[in-house]
């Protein structure tokens, strides 16, 4: 991936005299970190103007803050551009089209996990480079010719990559299969009949192939050369049952489909998951005051796509938590930036007991630590005066012994132990159930708070 986002860089290089200028070099042998980051601020600054010029939302915005492209020089000159927020896009989604209706080829409507309907457009340019940057993801990976990629994005799923990433794979002569299903026997058939050695697919569907799979089948036999977890965060007690079952890496990916889906991707390393720096702007700030925080201190993700022409985003407000992490990386990628593992989301936290604050993610490390969790959601209840927390735990296996090692854990959660310690919050209630129990939907949704029924 390196390879090929230094290649955008010089072709940038090459085209435009005001870059070459910029950076105060004739020639570009060799591209350091300080040349990524200045090509970001020059792309930056010309999306700037593009959506000045033709967007009906950010034409407002930038002049009502008296900003404009020449007012950008330097990364800490991004915070005079205002923040954009998903609600803003979900509200007005043709106010932020730059191109006309005729140059768009594909529109995503997608609600991600904020549950917030938006109508993302792109040209075929848009799109070309999408593809583009999938296929140095995947190689970054591992992934060759003689590779074939099964792409595990079940239908349920408000987010549907399947499509395009197999595209990409053909495009780039790659070998894909979909396999949408949500059967597991299924999976299983489809990865023998075409020789699958790699996989993508939602976090917790694959976890929950895994788990399912493992007590019919060797799944180590099938020779997996890595699998890639996307769209959910990956839990490290989740991604050891999964390497365990597989003997295989098993990689974290993020991105979001306002940003064409390959915005980032965790390399072998498992240090932090690799940006495509040829196509987003990123920076993580303190979601209270908006400024930017320094390197692996945690703050909100904040993008902006500085290639795209159909629905470019300024400054576009994830709230999703990470952190930042400059290169080098021991993968040998010498300038490419990281982010951190998405820890959590803020517009999916809630407030229990004291008002700690929990969200999907904090409990995953209590709940998957017990070998045989398949599934499992949580229920916020009101007992009296106190919150009571219910999980509801699909277990294949001893369930007695289970149910008791996943109350053990659940109690040192810090959260829940300051609640129950301030007699706010009743002792956690585990509830397990057989496989099927549930229904699969994916783990960002997996928190029901009935507290609204009890008055």
């Amino acid at each position: 991936m390196e390879v090929w986002i230094h290649s955008q860089v010089r072709a940038t290089f090459k085209a435009n005299p005001d870059f070459r200028r910029m950076i105060g070099r004739s020639r570009l042998d060799e591209i350091e970190r300080k040349d990524l980051e200045a090509y970001k601020i020059f792309k930056f600054r010309k999306l700037l103007a593009h959506v000045q010029e033709n967007s009906i939302y950010y034409k407002k915005v930038l002049k009502d803050a008296g900003v404009g492209p020449g007012d950008v020089k330097t990364f800490d000159d991004l915070q005079k551009v205002p923040l954009t927020e998903p609600a803003e896009v979900a509200k007005e989604p043709f106010y932020f089209l730059c191109v006309s209706q005729g140059k768009v080829m594909r529109a995503y409507t997608t609600s991600g996990t904020s549950g917030l309907k938006k109508r993302i457009f792109f040209t075929k340019d848009d799109i070309l480079r999408i593809i583009d940057s999938i296929s140095a993801a995947l190689r970054t990976v591992g992934m060759t010719k003689d590779d074939t990629l099964q792409i595990m994005f079940p239908t349920i799923a408000s987010w549907d990559p399947g499509y395009m990433l197999d595209g990409a794979c053909k495009i780039a002569g790659l070998r894909s299969v979909i396999a949408d299903m949500l059967d597991v026997d299924e999976q299983i058939r489809v990865m023998k009949e075409h020789g699958t050695t790699m996989m993508i697919g939602l976090t917790s569907f694959i976890y929950r192939v895994t788990v399912l799979a493992r007590e019919k089948h060797d799944l180590r036999s099938f020779g997996m050369k890595a699998i890639i977890l996307s769209a959910e965060p990956l839990p490290e007690s989740m991604r050891k049952e999964i390497e365990d079952a597989w003997g295989c890496k098993a990689l974290s990916q993020y991105g979001l489909t306002e940003m064409g889906l390959a915005t980032t991707i965790e390399c072998h390393i498992q240090d932090g998951l690799h940006v495509n720096d040829a196509d987003f702007l990123v920076e993580v700030i303190d979601p209270e005051t908006g400024e930017h925080v320094s390197e692996r201190e945690p703050g909100e993700i904040v993008l902006t796509s500085i290639n795209y022409q159909a629905t470019p985003l300024v400054r576009y407000r994830t709230y999703d938590l990470s952190c930042f992490i400059n290169p080098p990386c021991a993968c040998g990628f010498k300038t490419v930036g990281k982010v951190g593992k998405i820890q959590g989301r803020l517009d999916m936290m809630t407030k229990v007991g004291m008002g700690e604050k929990v969200y999907p993610l904090l409990f995953d490390e209590a709940v998957l630590s017990v070998s045989g969790v398949v599934n499992y959601q949580t229920v916020i209840e009101r007992e009296g005066y106190k919150d009571r927390l219910r999980f509801r735990v699909e277990h294949l296996g001893d369930k007695k012994d289970a149910k008791a090692r996943i109350e053990r854990a659940l109690v040192d959660v810090a959260e829940i132990k300051a609640g129950i310690d301030n007699d706010l919050l009743e002792s956690p209630v585990v509830e397990m159930l057989d496989p099927g129990s549930l229904e699969f939907v994916p783990k960002t949704q997996s928190i029901l708070d009935n507290r609204r029924l009890y008055g």
